[in-house]
């Protein structure tokens, strides 16, 4: 019988050193590959070495948002962007920069190149066969030798023993424990005996920033101009955008409706002029141009041309009806544009809608994109609804308007937003004729609107879901319903305005204005 107890208890002993033997063995081989504040975020497959330099896999980066860039696959070109600056890696053999995969599927781009070019203050640290990208840390130094775990609370846990001394990154801590890095090798580490000696903390993308106030208005222009006439200088006014500039479809040039006395009015007035620049709105013509990069460069080229030639203080880019998978080169174009304006010193404002469900109308716009390269970013909140198949109602009720406040504030800091407002509106009419009913709408200006209500004998109630006037008659077999845009809807809008702290306001368009309503925003703003 003691002899069977025995053989049990040599053999558990056995067991338990085997075990301890090959837990021990696991220990040596810890995580490697790439890790983001701690956390493994590739394999050790997504870095190649040569000659111990390390090479990051591109597309792990980018799905980790760790670069603002774009790869131009029909020229084989990738465009990394920071601080302001393009830079421009051509996939080639001669480049030490990057290295492909034999299949060419695969780009790996090298860490020393790396440095410096990552998103959001992010520093890259190569150490043994992994890659470190850490933002918010502190460093920290032990009192005592402690352990580095895998898991906390188990001598089974342990994986290697820190001496005194040791520098420490430190990622996140619970009180009691802490995910660190030491070396190489990440892992938890007891609390007690750490003390910090410096925290790096993540710097916010957006900065707080004072700004003029823009109060703006577009002067829609529907042919060249060969004269100008004078016309009311509103209160508060203080940009005009004129829309002299559009692409050619057949020459793919912008057209150049500039007028001199135009210019010297406003200016003479301290009234800067800030011409809009549009696509013409034509997805197709705007796809070929932007997917080719001698295209899109010459298109950038032309904007700033003209704005030099004509003594442009500012610009306004009006971009839309573009195809959703133009986005990114989409965004390109804004970068880079932008990168000439500031060279410059050319202030420019970029248009976006409300966010919606619309591919060619809202998704196109990568509003991250939008708010970090430019100076304003105008958002069209109008156009709620322009046909009747959208359902008969206001054209921006205030619950809409707000929420496109807030959304588009998800991207972008208020300190650019400038509020796009509505200077027209539109009349519903329901026809009911030979036994069935359509459906008609039109747009009318401030002053046409307030006409039209006025010679009709509409009746006027106030929408409180929508925040503003709403006024309807019956004449004969037609039911005329109409969303009112005057003061009332102007002050509920100027008040967004102020409770979301945004950078102003631009009317459409200046030639559907009423006095009264450029006075209340000079008394609001």
């Amino acid at each position: 019988m003691k002899k069977r107890v025995a053989l049990i208890l040599v053999l558990l002993v056995f067991l338990i050193l085997i075990i301890v033997y090959f837990f021990a063995k696991s220990r040596d081989q810890h995580d490697q590959g790439v890790f983001l504040d701690g956390h493994l975020i590739g394999e050790i497959d997504s870095i190649i070495t040569i000659n111990n330099h390390h090479y990051i896999s591109y597309d792990l980066l980018v799905e980790n948002d760790l670069l603002d860039s774009y790869f131009d696959g029909n020229d084989s070109t990738i465009y990394l962007y920071q601080n302001y600056e393009r830079f421009t890696v051509v996939l080639d053999e001669k480049n030490s920069a990057v290295i492909q995969t034999d299949d060419n599927n695969s780009v790996y781009i090298s860490t020393n190149y790396l440095l410096g070019k990552l998103e959001n203050g992010y520093t890259l640290n190569a150490v043994g066969s992994s890659v470190f990208i850490e933002k918010n840390y502190s460093i920290l130094i032990n009192d005592k030798a402690i352990w580095l775990y895998d898991s906390p609370r188990s001598i089974f846990g342990r994986r290697e023993k820190i001496k005194s001394n040791s520098e420490i990154i430190q990622y996140e801590s619970d009180g009691e424990w802490i995910l660190g890095r030491v070396g190489d090798q990440v892992g938890l580490l007891k609390r007690l005996y750490l003390n910090t000696s410096e925290t790096i903390e993540e710097k916010g993308l957006f900065q707080s920033d004072k700004r003029k106030q823009v109060i703006m208005a577009w002067d829609f222009f529907t042919r060249q101009p060969t004269t100008f006439v004078e016309g009311p200088l509103y209160p508060s006014l203080n940009v005009v955008s004129p829309t002299w500039h559009a692409i050619d479809k057949e020459t793919r040039q912008y057209e150049d409706w500039y007028l001199s006395e135009y210019m010297k009015h406003y200016s003479d007035n301290r009234i800067e002029v800030w011409p809009a620049f549009s696509n013409s709105f034509d997805p197709v013509l705007t796809s070929e141009i932007l997917n080719d990069a001698s295209s899109r460069q010459n298109l950038i080229d032309q904007i700033i041309g003209i704005s030099k030639n004509n003594g442009y203080r500012g610009i306004n880019i009006d971009f839309e009806n573009i195809y959703l998978e133009d986005k990114d080169v989409f965004a390109v174009f804004i970068r880079d544009l932008y990168l000439e304006t500031r060279k410059e010193n050319i202030i420019m404002s970029v248009d976006v809608t409300i966010l919606s469900s619309s591919p060619t109308w809202s998704l196109f716009y990568d509003r991250e994109i939008v708010g970090r390269y430019s100076d304003y970013v105008v958002l069209m909140a109008y156009d709620e609804r322009t046909r009747p198949e959208h359902g008969i109602g206001p054209i921006a009720s205030l619950p809409w308007v707000e929420t496109g406040i807030v959304g588009l504030m998800d991207y972008v800091p208020a300190s650019k937003i400038v509020l796009g407002l509505p200077f027209y509106t539109r009349l519903w009419e329901t026809i009911n004729a030979n036994g069935g009913v359509t459906y008609d709408v039109t747009a009318l200006k401030l002053p046409s609107a307030d006409a039209f209500i006025s010679a009709n004998g509409f009746v006027i109630t106030y929408d409180e879901e929508a925040g503003q006037n709403y006024g309807e008659v019956q004449i004969d077999n037609i039911k005329y319903q109409i969303w009112i845009e005057d003061e009332i809807s102007l002050q509920n809008r100027l008040d967004l305005v102020h409770k979301y702290g945004l950078s102003g306001v631009a009317a459409w368009a200046l030639d559907y204005s009423k006095p009264e309503m450029w006075q209340l925003i000079d008394d609001n703003l």
